[in-house]
């Protein structure tokens, strides 16, 4: 379960990264969730080879305790009271940027995280 404050633009993509990398499934949920996945973030997936087009936040809830954890976005960390075992990958928010190349710096950082994770 990857953990961001929006669940707009972090968390998606790593999520839909280490399903592609690993073939294992992951979610992403926010603690304070936006309304749509970032138009950036959905674009930058598709040059990613990624698809976004149909993901949707959704609130992060109680019963992610004892699930494999990481939070890409030092807000999510700060409110959160980690369990032992999670993962926090600070990230910056290519949404404040804006820009395509910021989307996809994140996916390259998160792509690093996740392979040398994996292998």
């Amino acid at each position: 379960l990857f953990v961001c404050s929006h669940n707009s633009a972090r968390s998606q993509l790593a999520a839909a990264l280490w399903t592609a990398r690993t073939g294992g499934v992951a979610t992403s949920a926010g603690t304070h969730p936006a309304d749509r996945v970032h138009p950036e973030a959905v674009a930058a997936s598709l040059r990613a080879g990624l698809d976004l087009s149909h993901a949707e936040p959704r609130m992060l809830s109680a019963d992610a305790h004892g699930e494999f954890v990481v939070t890409v976005c030092d807000q999510a960390h700060e409110e959160l009271d980690p369990e032992p075992g999670w993962w926090h990958w600070s990230l910056p928010d290519p949404v404040e940027d804006g820009r395509a190349a910021a989307f996809d710096a994140v996916i390259t950082e998160l792509d690093d995280r996740i392979s040398a994770v994996a292998n």
